[in-house]
């Protein structure tokens, strides 16, 4: 799937802060098996545990 996220003024790049704790970073262990429940997840399934 695709997200498309418009809004006003210019880019500001996400910091460390705002992204979700339970994520693993870009390339880290467990980045494999998130995209994976990404995949298959269905509405109402509970968050990816890492």
């Amino acid at each position: 799937g695709i997200i498309f996220e418009v809004k006003h003024g210019g880019y500001q790049p996400v910091a460390a802060d705002d992204y979700a704790h339970w994520a693993p970073a870009e390339g880290e262990p467990g980045t494999t098996e998130l995209m994976a429940w990404y995949a298959q997840a269905q509405v109402g399934d509970s968050t990816f545990a890492v």
